[in-house]
């Protein structure tokens, strides 16, 4: 795909899988990470040629989640693969680079649907029961939980600046997008 000055975009190419994406991130310049569903196991690569193969790591759950039970993210600076589990209310951090691994469980933590990391390396995680967006730190601690006003927060965006956060949710009879400013 490609984005012309005029905001059109235009398909490059249509690469099959042999999985259901659920969740999608750039892994590399060719090759993308995708949370899958109804397939083990839950995170798998596949390349532009349409190569596809599987990250398994000894930190993530080895079973297969249905739509919407799951969600994976990258962040390649510093080489970390984020990853919410809905039904153990969990968030996994997974540094590729150091092998420093972080289960991280919170009482605000509950349901975790979409994440995205910051520029200045903070993640954040909406939290699909609690209604709010979590707020953790790379190393994995909770920083703070945002009370968004949204009822099920679903998908979420850090400018590229780190000066602003969208956030998205699930509610059918709610339907907006709500943009923050982000003060660190």
């Amino acid at each position: 795909m490609s984005v012309s000055e005029n905001s059109t975009i235009t398909m490059l190419k249509e690469i099959t899988t042999t999985f259901k994406c659920d969740s999608i991130s750039l892994l590399g310049v060719d090759t993308f990470m995708v949370g899958t569903y109804g397939h083990r196991p839950p995170i798998c690569t596949i390349d532009v040629d349409g190569n596809e193969g599987e990250i398994q790591h000894e930190l993530l759950p080895d079973k297969t989640y249905t739509f919407g039970m799951s969600a994976c993210s990258y962040i390649p600076s510093p080489e970390t693969i984020l990853f919410t589990d809905r039904e153990q209310h969990t968030v996994y951090l997974c540094d590729i680079r150091s092998g420093e691994d972080r289960v991280i469980t919170h009482d605000k933590i509950r349901a975790p649907r979409g994440m995205c990391a910051s520029p200045k390396g903070n993640v954040f995680v909406c939290s699909g029961k609690s209604h709010c967006i979590v707020q953790l730190s790379l190393r994995g601690d909770v920083l703070m939980a945002h009370d968004v006003g949204r009822v099920h927060p679903r998908a979420i965006s850090v400018s590229t600046d780190g000066s602003r956060l969208a956030v998205s949710n699930s509610a059918q009879s709610k339907k907006k997008i709500k943009l923050f400013n982000i003060v660190y």
